[in-house]
């Protein structure tokens, strides 16, 4: 078992893992998240690698490279923020049997220290950069900033992120918000009031009926799922307004509107839209996702197949680069679980992967 300190002077690569698990980068805490950006650029600058360090409103994000400049021949995209842990001890990182055990080590500060051994095991000559975002738990809108300052590869991009294989697709994400609206009072007399609630039931009932959602992950299609019910703040009282969000993971940007107008249509209430991000997808049958499939495998002893991923990663901003682009990712489980985890044998078999690539 691990103890605080306990890696020091042992793996710089792990020191700097434990370091950065136990800033707590949480996305909302932007000083802990900037904190984290600070601590990788020091780590980098110290070996030899180009880092610049853009502001995006309050939230620093990092770009290193091997060599100077925006544009790179493969940028690699991976994100310093992690969701809150569920105990004050997942901060306090712990390893048994080769496995360390710690809020973000799978998603996603494991994957972003194997982005830096990645970026210092290099051979000179070669141009790679990778962009360290600060707040894809909430919505990678730093990812997007990057894109658009000018940040991008030639060749092909790489989310650090997933894992377990190399992924070429996954979907898109539409939020709807849906309220009903009527009159309220005591719920004793509810003949007396127009309950806003039932209307709500009764919408979401329509369109979750007439919604068919695929079966498993090789259905590929579009999915919706009611995650959010607001009404009421008294448990005798019936409110004048009563909604739900409804989250929806696309297959095809033609989708949008088209799911809209169906929900809207067969819920008969007032519909918003609060949150659009697209689908992106690589063809697996080409050169470069081949090359990509064939170097995981050989690092990681699988036979492995692409496959599509229905979560959402920055892949949702950095395709917009216009070149392949591909997701994979360290070993482990139970991102944002109690559990969550990861191999560290896997970070030098990913970092032998990209190397093989690179």
């Amino acid at each position: 078992m691990l103890k605080k300190n306990a890696t020091k002077n042992c793996d710089p690569y792990i020191d700097l893992l434990c370091d950065l698990i136990r800033t707590k980068p949480e996305s909302r805490n932007i000083a802990a998240v900037n904190q984290a950006q600070a601590k990788m650029m020091k780590f980098l600058s110290e070996r030899g690698l180009h880092c610049t360090m853009e502001r995006d409103g309050e939230r620093d994000v990092l770009f290193a490279a091997t060599a100077p400049g925006k544009v790179q021949d493969y940028i690699l995209c991976v994100h310093l923020d992690v969701v809150p842990a569920i105990n004050e001890s997942q901060y306090e990182p712990v390893i048994k049997d080769g496995i360390l055990y710690a809020r973000g080590s799978k998603d996603c500060l494991g994957q972003a220290v194997t982005a830096a051994k990645v970026l210092c095991s290099l051979p000179a000559g070669k141009k790679v950069g990778c962009i360290f975002t600060a707040n894809e738990e909430i919505g990678g809108s730093t990812t997007a900033f990057m894109v658009e300052k000018g940040y991008k590869a030639t060749r092909m991009g790489f989310i650090i992120d997933a894992g377990n294989g190399v992924i070429y697709a996954q979907k898109g994400i539409m939020v709807l918000n849906v309220t009903a609206y009527g009159r309220g009072g005591h719920s004793s007399t509810p003949w007396q009031f127009d309950d806003p609630v039932v209307k709500l039931i009764n919408g979401l009932h329509n369109v979750i009926n007439k919604w068919e959602n695929p079966a498993d992950i090789d259905d590929w299609r579009s999915s919706l799922a009611v995650t959010i019910l607001n009404a009421s703040d008294a448990n005798n009282r019936i409110p004048d307004k009563a909604s739900a969000v409804i989250n929806i993971r696309v297959v095809d940007e033609n989708e949008f509107d088209k799911i809209y107008e169906f929900v809207k249509t067969h819920s008969g209430l007032e519909v918003t839209r609060s949150k659009l991000t697209f689908p992106f997808s690589t063809d697996p049958n080409s050169e470069e996702m081949q090359k990509v499939l064939a170097a995981y495998n050989k690092a990681f002893k699988r036979e492995s197949k692409p496959f599509r991923l229905c979560g959402a990663t920055d892949a949702r901003h950095l395709w917009k680069m216009g070149c392949p682009i591909a997701i994979t990712g360290i070993d482990g489980k139970d991102s944002h679980g109690s559990e969550e985890c990861i191999d560290l044998s896997s970070i030098d078999k990913l970092v032998s992967m990209f190397l093989d690539i690179l």
